[in-house]
């Protein structure tokens, strides 16, 4: 419990430092003119990747309240059969996409290699917990699931609607980390706005925000009526 909260803590020191560094260097990592087909076609591909991160997210902390509730075994079946750690791929997604789609594509590397190095040590420490609580049993679920990126064969093979589960009383649990990365989209995409096209293009660009968080939910919704 003490080495959690230490973790929440050390990671709430590091995003706070990096939102500073953002601020300070906005003008050099962002884009310096006006929109593209190509801008368009990164801000697409980015808030994708975004959606499908925080999708998992969702599954992944929902799914795991739900095994816990009726048993505390090892939990290797639903997003825990993708990967070993689907929330901290949920939010490498995330980040991904929010890099992707607001940033200069030069930071996209950058992102990657800084979030790796960082989570390795925080997984590592984890996973030595995990051995300890279900012994022989985590090792061999080890062998067959990857610990960060899916396996190519799990992926061909993958069938969504088992791996990702999805409830829409779940939702309440991620309402922090939506609101942070909306919020972060707002700011990017509203500074970018307002210096290229006023106030009308903000209060548009707020309004389609809306409308991707609506799309959002509806899937949400419609996946788990399925």
């Amino acid at each position: 419990m003490r080495i959690k909260r230490r973790s929440i803590l050390v990671n709430g020191i590091i995003v706070a430092c990096a939102g500073l560094i953002l601020l300070y260097f906005y003008r050099s990592i962002t884009p310096t003119k006006q929109s593209t087909l190509v801008e368009c076609v990164l801000d697409a591909i980015g808030l994708a990747i975004v959606f499908f991160g925080q999708l998992l997210r969702i599954s992944a902390r929902g799914y795991k309240s739900r095994q816990m509730d009726k048993n505390a075994s090892l939990i290797a079946t639903g997003p825990y059969a993708l990967v070993r750690h689907p929330m901290y791929f949920g939010s490498f997604l995330i980040g991904l996409g929010l890099v992707t789609a607001l940033l200069k594509i030069w930071v996209v590397p950058v992102y990657i290699l800084l979030y790796l190095l960082w989570y390795r040590w925080q997984i590592y420490n984890e996973e030595k917990h995990l051995v300890q609580k279900f012994g022989q049993a985590y090792l061999d679920y080890s062998q067959t699931t990857s610990r960060f990126f899916p396996h190519l064969r799990v992926l061909v093979g993958l069938n969504l609607k088992e791996c990702m589960p999805l409830r829409l009383e779940w939702i309440k649990k991620e309402w922090g980390t939506i609101l942070a990365w909306v919020l972060v989209v707002a700011f990017f995409e509203g500074c970018y706005e307002l210096q290229w096209y006023g106030v009308a293009a903000l209060l548009k660009e707020l309004i389609s925000l809306f409308l991707l968080m609506s799309v959002f939910l509806g899937f949400v919704f419609i996946f788990e009526k399925k």
